[in-house]
């Protein structure tokens, strides 16, 4: 039978692992500047997907009304002359191609709005962090008793 340990050197689940992490991640100031870019970046990729989502939902509706339009046309037609219904049916897929290239398009360009914001914060963050570690060390490397007498 295997032996147990009822007080092991490694943690034994997640929490344990986030209490270790906890008081020198979220006690620091050092890591104040990455944090606060975190969640500022998560805002505003929060905010740009809801554009896009905003978007992507009007051009449903789009599709919707248009699709009811090209069926009605298309029931509506001649039934001995076919070409009305095929052009309604052909007119609404041309425009739900446009709509999927729209979708496209404008999925690329906010996925690209996002990452460049990160990119941009994540270095100011980082710089700035940088230089909040260089003078708290300073700070800390000069006490009353290393200057000399």
């Amino acid at each position: 039978m295997p032996n147990k340990n009822s007080n092991p050197s490694h943690p034994t689940n997640l929490v344990d692992v986030f209490k270790q992490m906890q008081p020198p991640v979220l006690g620091s100031s050092a890591f104040g500047a990455q944090i606060e870019q975190f969640w500022d970046a998560q805002e505003k990729m929060l905010a740009e997907t809801e554009v896009f989502a905003q978007h992507w939902f009007e051009r449903r509706h789009e599709a919707v009304r248009s699709a009811l339009q090209a069926a009605r046309s298309a029931s509506s037609a001649n039934p001995s002359d076919p070409t009305k219904a095929l052009q309604s049916m052909a007119e609404w897929q041309r425009h739900s191609a446009e709509r999927l290239v729209a979708d496209a398009q404008e999925w690329f360009e906010t996925v690209a709005r996002c990452a460049a914001y990160v990119a941009e914060t994540e270095a100011e963050a980082v710089e700035k962090t940088v230089d909040d570690v260089a003078s708290t060390a300073k700070k800390m490397g000069k006490s009353s008793k290393s200057e000399p007498v």
